[in-house]
């Protein structure tokens, strides 16, 4: 019973250092990749093309918070047609206008109100340090169906 007694304080220590010892830390790690020089990138297409002869090239004008900033690449509708931009940290507004290549005249035409995608806007959050991809797929009755996602590295 003295030899226990006398254990009692090296037990007690060796009990208060093995509390003092920090967990191991576990590395989460940040797998988003950060901005470089763009951090918002828009892809759109349409589903539900079968016959090429329906696959028109087309592009889609790009308006951000209300205001045209650009267009996307040139491509057939089942194709996915990019625009990249640099936006500040905040809630925004994208509206597409889709415009298809007239074969009678060589030009691009805006489609009618009827034929653009709809719903033809989406609101995103775009915080710091972070890429925002926003996809929009155009369903053959017209109908969008919008994706946002965090680019990972």
């Amino acid at each position: 019973m003295k030899n226990a007694v006398s254990l009692l304080p090296a037990i007690l220590l060796i009990i208060l250092l093995a509390g003092c010892v920090k967990p191991p830390v576990k590395d989460t790690g940040d797998d988003y990749r950060k901005p470089d020089k763009i951090n918002f990138r828009f892809n759109g297409s349409d589903a539900e093309i079968y016959n090429p002869e329906n696959d028109r090239r087309s592009y889609y004008k790009i308006f951000i918070d209300k205001a045209e900033e650009g267009r996307t690449t040139t491509g057939l509708e089942s194709q996915g047609k990019t625009y990249e931009a640099s936006l500040s940290p905040n809630r925004h507004l994208i509206m597409v206008e889709k415009w298809v290549l007239d074969q009678k005249t060589s030009r691009y035409i805006k489609l009618n109100n009827i034929e653009q995608p709809k719903p033809n806007f989406f609101y995103f959050d775009l915080p710091e340090n972070r890429i925002v991809n926003v996809e929009m797929k155009t369903l053959k009755d017209g109908q969008t169906e919008f994706k946002v996602e965090f680019e990972r590295n």
